[in-house]
């Protein structure tokens, strides 16, 4: 088959992704970006931005301490007798505890040990610091230290976590 006949049946396909590179400065985690980037099988790319790690984070937690408030209080009117009281707070579920430790953990780069059991009884045990917490999925993204990997985990799959 000629080359032009192969390229006939090929078409380009764009992806968004982000990658999280780390390396001893924020330069030299760009160049191991452009050397996986100038494989023959990439034909174009375009980098927009690169944050340090530390950036990114602290990115993310301002981002989310200004779009969302925390805790809605109902406030009391002003023209409200003096005997009228309000509910006492309600205690916070087992499950939202452990999601704001994680948040934690996200917010403050904390190193941890996770113990996940995955399917069939598979138990894992990893140092990782947590990376997100999406809440629409209950997925949690971490970084594996040691291997350099991401794994994303079932939130109901964390059987255990302490933090160094």
């Amino acid at each position: 088959m000629s080359q032009t006949k192969a390229n006939a049946n090929q078409t380009g396909h764009l992806f968004t992704v982000e990658i999280l590179i780390e390396d001893a400065t924020n330069g030299l985690a760009l160049e191991k970006l452009l050397h996986l980037l100038n494989a023959n099988t990439i034909k174009d790319y375009q980098i927009i931005q690169g944050i340090q790690l530390g950036k990114l984070i602290e990115l993310n937690v301002k981002k989310e301490s200004h779009s969302a408030p925390q805790h809605i209080k109902r406030a009391i009117p002003v023209s409200a007798p003096a005997t009228q009281v309000t509910a006492p707070p309600t205690p916070i579920p087992a499950s939202e505890k452990i999601i704001d430790q994680l948040e934690t953990f996200k917010a403050n780069n904390t190193l941890i040990r996770l113990t996940v059991i995955k399917a069939k009884g598979i138990k894992l045990n990893l140092p990782c610091r947590i990376l997100n917490y999406d809440n629409s999925s209950q997925n949690v993204t971490v970084y594996h230290v040691d291997e350099k990997k991401v794994y994303l985990f079932k939130l109901n799959e964390i059987d255990d976590y302490v933090a160094f």
